[in-house]
């Protein structure tokens, strides 16, 4: 199969655009001209209300920034806590030794601030940090994901109703053709008239029953629509008003080469496994870390005194500090254990990146050759429902000098009204072969469609929950941690 050009691409979008719409419009009586800018609703239109007001894509914003959370939460590490603690007690009653008479009394309460840092864990605190920026990285892929997804919905839905009510008014008018053709037919069949002009009753019987299954496709266009219109209120938030026939989509690739080669670099699939893969990197280091020493300081400020009665002069200052350093010696093989499974889950997501790359250059290649071919079934369909239009009308006028018969005339019919659904059916899949290209290349994607609006942005979310909680020993403390790693 020849592959078109960029220019020729262009070119032939333009040309077939402006070929079908006089084609549909001649067909339909749709006039794309008459409609006025304030009633038309665009694609673009329609996809900027989707990535406003998606409930699937704007849920999925909400769960990245909790996900990154986990940033912030990995970070508490290097981070003091600090807490309070106050206990007050008072207790009387008897001895309870043989060798004890009478009663005793414990009177005491204490209030002090304890405060704990770690100074040194052997690299666990900063890969459990790696671990969570991977997958808050990864999160931020996921949400790129489901941008295209809901766009490449959106897209569907708009094109699945521009085709259903194209093919609706196909189907009005071919009933109104044939309820003409039987009229004609019938009053025929009672006057009669010259040998060449008479018809059977088989002939008015045949019209009859295309007439039927004209009602029955009208019924059935009817229902399709509707669902159409349906599926699109729920993607994109409104009910379609008028839809104007987009040209195609902006940023395709010149070369299916290229193609791959953004799709390598920018599939939304493919980059959230490739972060997926490094948190497991750094699962195993964090469990290989577990074996490794840790070095605490822990201090305490309080004072101590009689609970009742309260005599403030009686309280006397306590403080107190602690080192303490801990290297873990055996602990039943549950560390090893960890380290295997951790080793095992990494090759799993190796195995799932190199599927990601599989299934990325699959997209690519079967979306690309959709496209093309959608081309040329449009051009041959431009032509088809062009020729479709002379013959019908030849025959028509041929049937009244008596040149053709009935079945020629319905037959005619019939296939121009094929010819239209496919002509119809050939724009809606190509430009949603556009959109899944788009889609697998990871450019159908807000930034590229939507230009003039303000766009979520997820690495902000992010940034915002690695600086969040910043402590002064911080940055020493998480700089002695990563030395080993």
């Amino acid at each position: 199969m020849r592959i078109l050009s960029e220019p020729d691409r262009k070119y032939a979008r333009a040309a077939i655009r402006r070929a079908f719409s006089a084609r549909l419009s001649a067909a339909f009586g749709l006039s794309f001209a008459a409609l006025s800018p304030a009633a038309a609703q665009t694609l673009q239109e329609s996809l900027a209300m989707a990535y406003r007001g998606n409930p699937t894509l704007l849920g999925e914003q909400a769960n990245q920034r909790a996900v990154t959370e986990n940033s912030a939460q990995a970070r508490s590490g290097w981070r003091p806590t600090v807490s309070v603690n106050m206990d007050a007690n008072y207790q009387q009653g008897p001895y309870t030794s043989a060798f004890a008479l009478g009663t005793f009394t414990s009177n005491y309460a204490e209030g002090y601030v304890a405060a704990k840092q770690t100074l040194y864990s052997f690299g666990h605190v900063a890969n459990q940090v790696r671990a969570a920026d991977a997958r808050s990285r990864a999160e931020g892929e996921n949400l790129r994901l489901t941008e295209s997804q809901v766009f490449t919905a959106a897209v569907s839905a708009y094109m699945d109703v521009l085709r259903d009510r194209y093919v609706l008014d196909v189907r009005v008018a071919d009933l109104e053709m044939l309820v003409r053709q039987v009229r004609l037919i019938t009053s025929r069949y009672n006057l009669g008239g010259a040998p060449g002009e008479q018809v059977t009753r088989t002939d008015v019987e045949q019209a009859e029953t295309r007439r039927r299954s004209a009602e029955v496709a009208l019924t059935q266009a009817r229902a399709t629509l509707a669902a159409s219109e349906a599926n699109f209120r729920a993607v994109i938030g409104i009910m379609p008003a008028q839809l104007t026939m987009p040209d195609g989509l902006p940023g395709l690739p010149p070369s299916i080469e290229q193609a791959v080669r953004q799709a390598i670099a920018a599939n939304p699939q493919l980059a959230q496994t490739r972060e997926m893969k490094s948190a497991t990197e750094a699962d195993i280091d964090t469990a290989r870390s577990q074996w490794g020493p840790q070095i605490q300081v822990q201090g305490l400020l309080g004072t101590v005194g009689p609970a009742a009665p309260f005599r403030g002069h009686e309280y006397s200052e306590q403080v107190s500090g602690t080192v303490s350093l801990v290297q873990p010696l055996y602990n039943g093989d549950l560390y090893n254990s960890q380290i295997r499974q951790a080793r095992d889950k990494d090759e799993q997501a190796r195995q799932n990146l190199e599927q990601a790359r599989r299934a990325a250059l699959q997209d690519v290649v079967t979306n690309w050759r959709a496209v093309e071919n959608g081309l040329q079934a449009i051009q041959a369909g431009t032509a088809e429902v062009r020729s479709g239009e002379t013959t019908l009308k030849g025959y028509q006028v041929e049937y009244g000098y008596g040149l053709r018969s009935t079945t020629d005339v319905l037959y005619a019919d019939q296939n121009l009204r094929a010819a239209q659904v496919d002509l119809a059916t050939s724009r809606h899949d190509t430009i949603v072969a556009e959109a899944k290209l788009l889609a697998s290349i990871g450019r159908l994607q807000a930034r590229d469609l939507l230009p003039g609006i303000q766009h979520y942005n997820s690495g902000a979310a992010l940034q915002r929950a690695r600086t969040r909680g910043w402590e002064p020993l911080q940055t020493p403390i998480a700089a002695l941690d990563r030395a080993g790693w």
